[in-house]
Formats: C-alpha cells, sequence, structure tokens
C-alpha cells in the first residue's frame, strides 16, 4: 500500500505539483486518525517522513485530506527518522515519522536511538495491527511478548507508549508532543493498532501544543557573572544545546572579551571567523584550541554540552579549570557527571545566557582575546605531494570555495566526518548538522532531505564518504524524486577506510575494508541523479558550477587513502582498553 501527498511549496525546489483536495470525511465517520492528521496541521506540522504500510494506512489515508502537509516517502525507515530529526533541527518543530508496524519500527530504531542521543525532538507514529490479532501470530505484529515494541523502544525514547483506544488519541498526541519538545527534547514513539486508528471518535476542540514559559533566576546566576567578570584566562565552550541561544552566546563573549570554543557537534554556533573564535574542542578539532587549555584555564563555562567523549578530547584532564567550571544544561543529569563542577544551572541555554547577560559589566580583558590563535588554512598546505588521489583537506577548501556562505553542510560517521570537522569554516549557527551522538553511519545523506525540505532556499551539502553513501544510496532516488538540488559530495576512498585506519593504529595492523565495487557514479545515475568522477580538485568548480537546478549532483571525489586524521582521541581510548583487557 502506497501513497504519496504532496503541496504547494517554495519554488526554489521546482517540487511536484500538489494533489487535488479531497473532501473532508463526515462527522459521523471521523477516526481516530482523523484526529492525528487534524492535530498535526493545527500543531503546524508540514512536512512528514516514513514508508506506508498496512497497518499505518488510515492516517496515510487522512492525509490524502490535508494536503498542508507533505509526506515524503523515503526507502528505508530509518532514513525517514534521519531526515525527520534533521527538519526537527533546521526548524525547531517537532519531526513527525510515520512507519508500519513489526519491521517498520525495527527498521527505525537506529534512527531513533540517534535522535535520543542527540537530543532532537522527533515523533515516532507507529501502526500496529489490530489488537485481536494481538498473541496470535497477526502480520507484522509487534505488540506481543515476542517483541513488545513499547518495551524495546522505552529505552531510546523520553516515552514509547501504545493507543488502547480511539478516544484517547487527543490526549495522548498532546503529550507526545509535549514531551518531545519540552526539557531536553527526544523522541517519542506512539503505537497506534489498526482498529483503534480506525475506531470512530467525536471530532475534538484541537489545541496547539506550547511548552511553557521557562525562566531562571537566582544566587547562582550572580555567581556565574562575577565569576566570569574575574580577571583569568577563561573560555567558553559551547555545545549542541546552545545552537538556539547562538546570538546570546556571541553577545556574552564580546561583552565579556572571552574565546570561545565549539564541541564537534556544536560546530557553528559561535562563527569561526569571529576573532573570538578559537575552533572546534574534542574529535576532528583544532590544535588551537587544545593549545589553548593545556596552557591552564581559570574559569570554563560550558553551555549546551553533555561533555562526552567526542566533546570533551577523550575526557581531557586540560578541561578542568583551576578555579571553576560553571555548567549551563537543560539536563540536569549531564552536570556533575565528568567533571567536578562548582556552579550548575539546569535551564535552557537561551534563557540562562540572557539572564547573563543582564548581569555581566562590559569589561574586556585583552589577555583573553584569541585572535590568531586559530590557526588559516590554505589550498597549497592541503596537497599531498606525489598523490594518486585528491588530498581530502583539499577537496573540502575547493568544494566550499564555490559555494554561498549560508551553505547548510550535513555529515556522516567516518573520515569524512573528521575532514568536515576540521576544515569546514561554518559561520552560521544553523549550517552543520551531524549526528554524533551516536555515530551512525547512513546518517548524512537522509538528514540532508531533511535540511532541505526544512530549508527551500539554502543550498544544502552532504560530506559523505563511499560506505556510508552504500548503507541508503537508495535514498538517491527519493532525492531525485523530490527534485531537490542538493549537492553529495562523497569522499571516496574505495574502502571502510577509518575502520582501517583505527585498527591500524590500535593493533599495528588490520583486514583490507575495500569497496572497489561499489560504483558511486554509476547507482547515483540510475536514482536518476546527475553524477560526476572527481580525479583532479580543478575540476570541483566547473562540476558545481553546472549543476542541475531540479535533480541532485553527486561528486564522487576519488580521495588519497591512509591520509592521517585530524584530531581524534578516541583511536587512543580503544587501544587504551584492548591493552588494559590483553593485559
Amino acid at each position: 500500500m502506497k501513497s504519496a501527498v504532496t503541496a504547494s511549496t517554495p519554488s526554489t525546489l521546482n517540487l511536484p505539483v500538489s494533489q487535488p483536495t479531497l473532501p473532508v470525511r463526515e462527522e459521523s465517520r471521523y477516526r481516530a486518525a482523523d484526529y492525528l492528521a487534524d492535530a498535526l496541521v493545527n500543531a503546524g506540522v508540514e512536512v512528514v517522513f516514513g514508508i506506508p504500510g498496512g497497518s499505518i494506512g488510515p492516517v496515510y489515508d487522512a492525509l490524502l485530506e490535508r494536503p498542508s502537509i507533505r509526506v515524503v516517502t523515503t526507502r528505508h525507515e530509518c532514513s525517514a527518522v534521519f531526515a525527520a530529526a534533521a527538519y526537527g533541527r533546521v526548524t525547531g518543530k517537532v519531526g513527525v515519522v510515520l512507519v508500519t508496524s513489526g519491521p517498520g519500527v525495527l527498521n527505525a530504531m537506529n534512527g531513533i536511538g540517534s535522535a535520543m542521543a542527540d537530543s532532537l525532538p522527533i515523533l515516532v507514529i507507529a501502526g500496529e495491527a489490530a489488537r485481536e490479532g494481538f498473541g496470535r501470530g497477526a502480520v507484522q505484529e509487534g505488540s506481543s511478548y515476542a517483541l513488545n515494541i513499547v518495551a524495546m523502544t522505552s529505552h531510546i525514547t523520553k516515552a514509547s507508549f501504545e493507543l488502547t483506544s480511539a478516544g484517547t488519541a487527543p490526549f495522548m498526541f498532546q503529550q507526545a508532543m509535549r514531551i518531545s519538545s519540552t526539557g531536553r527534547p527526544g523522541p517519542v514513539l506512539m503505537s497506534a493498532p489498526l482498529d483503534v486508528l480506525s475506531g470512530h471518535i467525536g471530532r475534538p476542540t484541537l489545541l496547539a501544543c506550547k511548552s511553557g514559559e521557562d525562566s531562571v533566576s537566582g544566587a547562582e546566576l550572580d555567581t556565574v557573572a562575577r565569576t566570569l567578570e574575574a580577571p583569568g584566562r577563561n573560555v567558553i565552550l559551547a555545545g549542541s544545546g546552545s545552537r538556539g541561544a547562538a546570538h546570546e552566546l556571541r553577545l556574552l563573549a564580546e561583552k565579556l572579551g572571552c574565546p570561545v570554543m565549539t564541541t564537534p557537534k556544536g560546530k557553528g554556533i559561535f562563527p569561526e571567523d569571529h576573532p573570538l573564535a578559537l575552533g572546534v574542542f574534542g574529535m576532528g578539532g583544532h590544535p588551537s584550541t587544545s593549545d589553548y587549555v593545556e596552557q591552564g584555564v581559570d574559569v570554563l563555562l560550558a553551555v549546551g554540552t553533555s561533555l562526552n567523549e567526542v566533546a570533551t578530547d577523550g575526557w581531557s584532564q586540560a578541561l578542568t579549570p583551576r578555579r571553576a567550571l560553571l555548567h549551563v544544561d537543560v539536563d540536569a543529569t549531564s552536570i556533575g557527571r565528568v567533571y567536578p563542577t562548582d556552579v550548575g544551572i539546569v535551564a535552557p541555554a537561551k534563557i540562562a545566557l540572557a539572564a547573563l547577560l543582564q548581569r555581566v559589566a562590559t569589561k574586556v580583558d585583552s589577555t583573553n582575546t584569541s585572535s590568531g590563535l586559530r590557526y588559516a588554512f590554505d589550498a597549497a598546505s592541503m596537497d599531498v605531494v606525489g598523490s594518486e588521489g585528491i588530498a581530502a583537506p583539499r577537496a573540502i577548501w575547493e568544494l566550499q570555495a564555490c559555494l554561498p556562505a549560508d551553505t547548510i553542510y550535513t555529515t556522516d560517521s567516518g573520515t569524512n566526518l573528521f575532514f568536515a570537522i576540521h576544515y569546514l569554516k561554518i559561520s552560521h549557527p544553523d549550517a552543520f548538522v551531524s549526528f554524533l551522538g551516536l555515530g551512525s553511519m547512513g546518517s548524512g545523506l537522509p538528514a540532508a532531505v531533511g535540511v532541505q525540505m526544512a530549508a527551500p532556499d539554502r543550498k544544502v551539502v552532504a560530506v559523505l564518504g563511499d560506505g556510508g553513501l552504500a548503507m541508503v544510496a537508495g535514498e538517491l532516488s527519493t532525492i531525485s524524486e523530490l527534485r531537490l538540488p542538493m549537492i553529495i559530495a562523497v569522499l571516496n576512498d574505495q574502502r571502510f577506510g577509518m575502520v582501517e585506519f583505527g585498527m591500524k593504529a590500535t593493533f599495528g595492523r588490520a583486514p583490507t575494508f575495500e569497496m572497489t565495487h561499489f560504483d558511486v557514479v554509476g547507482v547515483a545515475k540510475s536514482c536518476g541523479a546527475e553524477a560526476v568522477a572527481i580525479h583532479h580538485v580543478v575540476d570541483i568548480a566547473p562540476a558545481i558550477a553546472a549543476a542541475p537546478s531540479d535533480r541532485p549532483l553527486v561528486l564522487d571525489i576519488r580521495i588519497e587513502c591512509g591520509l592521517g586524521l585530524p584530531t581524534n582521541k578516541r583511536f587512543q581510548q580503544i587501544t587504551k582498553n584492548t591493552q588494559s583487557l590483553a593485559n
């Protein structure tokens, strides 16, 4: 059972024409599925992602009568979740996913777990077999003792529940949207049996789902303000949780004259061309950040970060300040978990930083300026002399030089991620999207779909490796059907390069994880995309200049194998643990 709904969208994407509006279902035949469709419209949802199936069919049927919501059909349920999560990241709305029961939910679980790890608000509405078939071997049943989808997903969601009757749909939907979007955002799964979705209910009054007003006050903020104002060698570490507070972060840094570094996931929140920008600290980060903290820090203000392994360069002790660690995060469990914390503030970053701005005096300490500390890159320094392939850093440099300053980049897991973190220069807070919480390969391409749907007037570029592309290559046909003019830059070393590199670093040897028979250009063209093999850096700019405006362009960039990666303490952590176990 397949159904696709289209609606009018900005002409810059040149999307398919919308379907005609169908007559709205009669009052006496108003189903729970119709309520869910109306509630999505009322909540401001404009796009949903998913794969249809029998059990979720009533919702797809109801959406035929609500053409204001565009339904994007991906090629895999996990891709639908990644796309919805990226859409939510860019828009600030809850991303919505529709999947069917049993295998549909199981296929989506990697994406759901990733959304949980990255604190991204999504609602997964999962169809389920009719209740009369529970425990009797119904096709694709997910509620029996053998699967128990609700229990399985409860470990990777903020909430997971099943609709027990049609009448519960209104309350449970509003509850799901509220849970997903408030506090620390995250995924919610709502399992909906086929007979419940088809059950008739009265047409309720629909209320928009809004979060409560957040505020923060108290002596702790005054303490933080006075601590930051004191002379010393201070630094701000901004994580992804401060993305909605980019304006307040910049104003606070400028008011204090305090340098700022970001976590890898928070890249771009503070403009990387700003005089106070130190760059990225942690995995794939810049020497300018590690050099700064290793010389000693008096006060560290950590905002919107859980201070995990990726964000702290393997829990570097250099982040332990001499005087005070100040930690602002919406999740109380993150505070004091890794480093001893002197003052912890449990609040959204935007609220906390706005309150701090009102409390700190303008006092710029010239010793805190970082101008010139973050090193610059030039094309010549990124070439590999005598190489048979293109140096990945040079490829990224050439790629970005051809694109608008506000281009949004998505990345995948693998060597491409390290090079993108290190060599892309991001100056817009929403221009870098990467799901680092779980580190799932195959997330970068569907994320680009969600980003492009959310920002149709912006150029979107997915920076991938050939291994990650191979996992979700079918989504190239999704992108072609949607006529999205994005660029897919594949840093192709014809192998699972990061795994090989890591095993050699850990064990001194490695199997060969080659992918020499994966034809990137051939696969891309078979999916309706334009595709070009890039063997020389000078070919990148002409290819981008000739990119079509009504379908994606895939650049198969043949990079040099075996290049050293930018900063990565993860290999050291793996080596330490494997050696300790061996001993």
